[in-house]
């Protein structure tokens, strides 16, 4: 996989750690998830049909699940900003310490591209601080699509790739968006006594 690709999936990460509104968050999960799939499909002409499926795969995923963020988001607006525990440049540094941390530490994997494994390893640790660092339960669940994105990206590295990996990855974050979005409804409803999403209009994301 292309190195500036790879380097990018991992900017993007970094910057979930320090946006602050959670719409801002769910487009860099899409642009993430998208470089991911594209990368994978650059690779698909040199690999099998599974693969190939495994790619496209990642590209839906790209679109379907942040769409599906965005519909939880109408249902939840909050009435201001959550405000974090430590600042945007502290969460930067922080994300950014374990990033290089796990590029100086992890051993070679056996895929034959190390940064890539480096950048894989390094994201599922950010995915780890933004759960941890975050409080807005959707950051958190934003979280954890990073860290399976990292996983993601190793898959695709090694070589004929492990399409099984990306598609069941791709599984669970629908699956999680899914109970979430279910959670929220149903915390909207005890609330309200409807599920009607007009009365949350004049709260803020």
């Amino acid at each position: 996989m292309n190195d500036l690709l790879v380097t990018l999936v991992l900017v993007l990460g970094l910057g979930v750690v320090v946006v602050r509104r959670r719409s801002f968050a769910i487009a860099l999960v899409a642009a993430q998830s998208a470089a991911l799939g594209l990368g994978a499909l650059e690779l698909a002409g040199e690999r099998s049909g599974e693969f190939l499926v495994a790619a496209v795969v990642l590209l839906v995923k790209a679109v379907a699940v942040p769409a599906l963020l965005f519909a939880v988001l109408r249902r939840t607006r909050e009435r201001r900003l959550v405000a974090a525990a430590a600042g945007p440049l502290v969460r930067l540094a922080g994300a950014a310490a374990v990033a290089l941390l796990a590029a100086a530490l992890v051993p070679p994997l056996g895929t034959g591209d190390t940064h890539a494994e480096q950048t894989a390893v390094a994201l599922v640790l950010v995915g780890v601080t933004v759960v941890i660092a975050r409080r807005p339960a959707l950051f958190q669940l934003l979280g954890l699509i990073v860290a399976e994105n990292g996983i993601s990206l190793l898959a695709i590295s090694v070589p004929g790739g492990l399409p099984y990996v990306i598609e069941l990855g791709a599984l669970l974050d629908l699956g999680l968006v899914v109970v979430v979005a279910a959670a929220f409804t149903r915390r909207i409803y005890g609330e309200f006594g409807t599920g009607d999403t007009e009365l949350l209009r004049g709260l803020r994301d």
